[in-house]
């Protein structure tokens, strides 16, 4: 009998030496999870931080960029149609004026001949 008591005290101390390793790796694990745990945290932050800065700052400046690019453009597009209609009038009187001298070249060769 005391050979079996024997046997179990042992089995007893290994199963103890076992639950022994066994919590020390959990610790371990508890550890590292507690770290990570942090580095999320610290992460998250970082982002809202990040995400703050682009609603508050980015952003807004960004839309400005747009703007300006939307209202030069429409500048460009108003002073191109100016210019057009500049040149159509510019058209016009070359027009009348190539018209004019022909017609006072004409006169001009009529009063020769008539001399």
């Amino acid at each position: 009998m005391e050979e079996i008591l024997k046997q179990l005290l042992q089995g007893q101390e290994e199963i103890k030496k076992t639950l022994q390793q066994h919590t020390e790796i959990l610790q371990q694990h508890t550890e590292t999870l507690q770290q990570h745990s942090k580095q999320l945290d610290y992460l998250e932050q970082r982002m809202i931080k990040i995400e703050n800065r682009l609603d508050n700052e980015l952003l807004p400046k960004i839309n400005v960029l747009f703007d300006a690019f939307e209202l030069r453009g429409d500048e460009i597009a108003k002073l191109q149609k100016h210019l057009d209609d500049r040149l159509d009038i510019i058209a016009l009187d070359v027009n009348y004026l190539l018209g004019k001298t022909a017609r006072q070249e004409t006169a001009i060769l009529e009063l020769r001949r008539a001399k």
